[in-house]
């Protein structure tokens, strides 16, 4: 007879967002059971983010002996090992692996099951021998790449962010396809280990990010050797008996010879049908290759949620903040609903391109709304490090209130985060001129928006008199 396990919470998919819930869950007191499944998670392997910032690290480093003539140093061309790149970008993901051991996870207090996983009913997974009858299941599946029906693009090999991992060569000319934070990531990656780098955006570059900033982060990419073709489309792919080639529609209607592809552009949930179709979860009718989610990420089975990837979220931090949101839903602690506006999305290049809220250079203003800038160039940090390029964007309100927030440039990501959590907790502009920052910083720009605020919204005349009041008492 099947054993049958009834924890609090079932976790479906060990990748690093379902391994990271399951701890949390435990950690709060929640009997946790975790489902390893035959396959990894697709696009949230536990070892696949160490793997891409250590190729990153790689990728800047060549840059800055490419550049350290800018500093008073010499300049030399780096010659770059893409096997030794490679392989220690594995060693250090394999010396993190014991994190996510299944040893481990079960000395934290959780039942791992690994092996083939399905539903057999609205309230039932079963894995293995052993049936689950959780009080919640959790869709922690990943997404996988979304690959376009180009004409060609089945006949050649090609990349996909997953699989370029696992390159140890140097890629002579590489196309990357699509607008993603991804595909400018490995672009920009690729081209300053000294491929020769052209990115096609195909359907839309950085969608929904602040038109001004990407423009500021395109030209710093251009400048850097990426050549990207904003207005063009790749409309066929074309096999040769050496290298390929990519046919394209507009900017000339020209062709390119490439050596490699890359196709980057988004992805979408993993929702294995074997896997979920007994437990009858609705699509969304407008975007059928998802499930049917409410705030929440509660599917139309009350007993069973996404996050991640599998909800559609393609940026790993925003998953993390589901499943945290998540774990508080279940102990009764809110309605683990997630404020988009609360919540900055990323872009990991260098410079670092990130923004929260309402930031939009087409969005009209409405009345009392103020947008303010900080040019890095004034940065006394930016300055001495040679990377004062870039922009720190707010709109607030006649109060103060920030109402969005963008950045451009060094340390980006950070200042971000700062504001986000500013937005968050109802924290003004002026309160951020309070905060007591090392000098010199890259935050420094907070306090100089707050200053631009204070000066266009000077205080009323019985604020004024309070200096003179200040000065006659004895």
């Amino acid at each position: 007879m099947a054993d049958t396990l009834k924890p609090d919470l079932c976790v479906i998919g060990a990748g690093a967002l379902g391994i990271g819930l399951a701890i949390r869950a435990r950690q709060r007191g929640l009997d946790v059971v975790l489902v390893r499944r035959s396959s990894e998670e697709a696009g949230d392997t536990a070892a696949g983010s160490l793997r891409r910032a250590a190729f990153a690290a790689s990728a800047e480093r060549a840059q800055a002996i490419r550049t350290a003539g800018q500093l008073g140093l010499d300049n030399a061309e780096p010659k770059p090992s893409f096997r030794t790149i490679g392989e220690r970008a594995a060693a250090i993901a394999d010396a993190a692996s014991p994190r996510d051991a299944d040893e481990r996870l079960a000395g934290l207090g959780i039942t791992v099951l690994a092996g083939a996983a399905a539903f057999t009913d609205r309230q039932t997974l079963r894995c293995g021998e052993t049936a689950v009858r959780a009080r919640h299941f959790a869709l922690a599946t990943g997404a996988k790449p979304v690959i376009p029906a180009l004409p060609g693009l089945d006949q050649v090999a090609y990349f996909t962010p997953d699989s370029i991992a696992d390159n140890i060569r140097k890629l002579s000319h590489l196309i990357v396809i699509g607008g993603t934070p991804a595909a400018l990531q490995l672009a920009q990656a690729y081209r300053r280990l000294g491929s020769a780098v052209t990115l096609v955006p195909q359907g839309g570059l950085l969608p929904g990010f602040d038109s001004e900033l990407v423009a500021i982060l395109l030209r710093e990419l251009r400048e850097e050797g990426v050549v990207i073709l904003d207005t063009a489309e790749v409309s066929a792919i074309q096999p040769r008996s050496q290298g390929t080639g990519i046919m394209l529609a507009g900017a000339g209607d020209e062709s390119l010879d490439v050596s490699h592809i890359l196709v980057a552009m988004g992805r979408v949930p993993d929702l294995d049908p074997g896997l979920l179709d007994p437990a009858r979860l609705r699509r969304d009718r407008p975007r059928p290759d998802r499930l049917l989610l409410g705030p929440n990420g509660q599917t139309s089975n009350s007993r069973i949620s996404a996050i991640g990837g599998a909800a559609g979220e393609a940026e790993p931090h925003i998953g993390v903040r589901q499943a945290a949101l998540f774990v508080d839903r279940l102990l009764g602690q809110g309605k683990g609903q997630l404020d988009p506006l609360h919540v900055p999305r990323l872009v990991q290049t260098q410079p670092a391109l990130a923004q929260v809220g309402l930031l939009d250079s087409d969005r009209d203003l409405r009345l009392g709304q103020t947008v303010l800038r900080a040019n890095l160039a004034e940065n006394d940090t930016a300055l001495a490090t040679g990377l004062a390029r870039g922009v720190v964007k707010l709109v607030v309100d006649g109060h103060g209130t920030i109402l969005g927030a963008g950045a451009v440039g060094p340390g980006g990501g950070e200042t971000i985060a700062i504001l986000a959590l500013a937005m968050a907790r109802g924290l003004n502009l002026a309160e951020l001129d309070r905060l007591a920052l090392p000098e010199p910083s890259l935050l420094a720009t907070l306090a100089g928006l707050a200053d631009q605020f204070i000066a266009l919204h000077p205080p009323r005349s019985w604020a004024q008199r309070l200096p003179m009041l200040a000065r006659l008492r004895p």
